[in-house]
């Protein structure tokens, strides 16, 4: 029985990853089907690619809600029901939303890429949470230096199924929930790297599309500064047009003949 609420619940997250915040975000923000821009993937990358940092930020923060709030939920309800398959549906349910992300039945089975999704997965397990949010601290330093996002992306996923493997293989769980935890993590990244295989044949031809992290924040900020000073300038100019109009109007007064 509890072998048919696990798939039931694969399929529930997979359809639960169908949902695409990249179009969403893109289509609400600025009316652009994110599919037609950039590099027309619906995922954070070319969000960033496009849209700037804030929204591909909330991106980020949405897509990995989606994985890991579901997983998370089905680790506290079958730990409940049937002890010791806690994290058993934990990973299956995560890595159902991350097909469904990739794959997603809703969209002709044309979605991301899944790394934000497996931010989520990670992120929110109860025993990985903390060392996701070191290693994505580290990773968004690396960013800053190293312009292509992807290799970013995929050092946090390996550095991240390294430790869950350490962590399952180290600590007493049942030898299914140590075996399905790190065949999900690993099978995972290879899926993930396969998804990527575009971008690591561009990178050895040395054709690979670079992103700047510093460009974008700064340009966030310039745009903001643009923003603020543009209402002033528009002030500036309004008082010289009428300063110039009422010089106009004292010099056409003074010209005109005087009647006694």
């Amino acid at each position: 029985m509890v072998y048919l609420y696990l798939t039931i619940a694969f399929v529930v997250a997979y359809l639960i990853g169908n949902i695409n915040f990249a179009r969403i975000f893109s289509w609400h923000f600025a009316r652009k089907d994110i599919t037609k821009v950039g590099s027309k993937n619906p995922g954070t990358m070319n969000m960033l690619r496009t849209r700037g940092f804030g929204e591909a930020f909330l991106t980020l923060i949405f897509e990995g809600i989606k994985s890991g709030i579901p997983a998370l939920a089905g680790y506290f309800l079958f730990e409940n029901f049937f002890t010791g398959f806690g994290h058993i549906a934990y990973f299956l349910i995560a890595f159902g939303a991350i097909i469904g992300h990739c794959y997603p039945v809703f969209y002709k089975f044309k979605g991301g890429k899944g790394v934000a999704c497996t931010f989520g997965m990670f992120v929110f397990h109860p025993n990985c949470w903390w060392v996701s949010l070191v290693v994505f601290v580290c990773c968004f330093i690396l960013f800053l230096f190293v312009d292509y996002p992807f290799l970013v992306s995929l050092t946090f996923m390996f550095v991240m199924s390294v430790f869950t493997t350490c962590w399952f293989t180290v600590n007493t769980y049942a030898l299914a929930t140590m075996l399905v935890a790190i065949l999900v993590c690993w099978l995972d990244f290879f899926f993930v790297v396969y998804l990527h295989r575009g971008n690591i044949k561009r990178l050895i031809n040395g054709n690979e599309n670079k992103v700047h992290l510093l460009d974008k924040l700064c340009k966030k900020k310039k745009t903001k500064s643009a923003t603020e000073t543009q209402p002033t300038e528009v002030a500036e100019e309004n008082v010289e047009e009428s300063t110039q109009s009422a010089s106009a109007t004292e010099v056409s007064e003074e010209a005109q003949p005087t009647q006694e």
